[in-house]
């Protein structure tokens, strides 16, 4: 059981996560222009929203390994293109949309990483 708990649990951060996730998923699924807003290039919307998502959830759960999240995390993109792709749902699922995803947790964690791995002692 001690395995599927985490460790600590900022629930402030944790309720912003969950509210960014929600927001997201409606955002995604929502029929509408991605053309449209502040950023027209949707590769840069996803890098940018998984970005976010990543960060947030490493408030949320300090403790966890990165590992965990972005498996999480990159997931939950998966899950949305397979979503957009139902017909129901009238919006396109694009490969490289997890793609994007994936780089945005990949850029929040690589300097991280490296970091570490450049600070840590032999």
């Amino acid at each position: 059981m001690s395995l599927l708990v985490p460790r600590k649990i900022n629930w402030l951060g944790l309720a912003a996560f969950l509210a960014a996730v929600a927001f997201t998923l409606y955002a995604a699924l929502a029929p509408g222009d991605d053309t449209k807003g502040l950023i027209p290039w949707d590769k840069a919307k996803h890098f940018i929203v998984f970005y976010g998502l990543t960060f947030l959830a490493t408030m949320a759960l300090p403790k966890s390994r990165y590992w965990k999240i972005g498996v999480v995390l990159l997931g939950f993109g998966i899950a949305i293109e397979i979503l957009q792709g139902l017909p129901i749902v009238g919006r396109d699922a694009d490969i490289f949309d997890v793609v994007a995803d994936t780089l945005g947790v990949g850029f929040f964690f690589g300097p991280i990483i490296a970091t570490q791995w450049l600070n840590r002692e032999d």
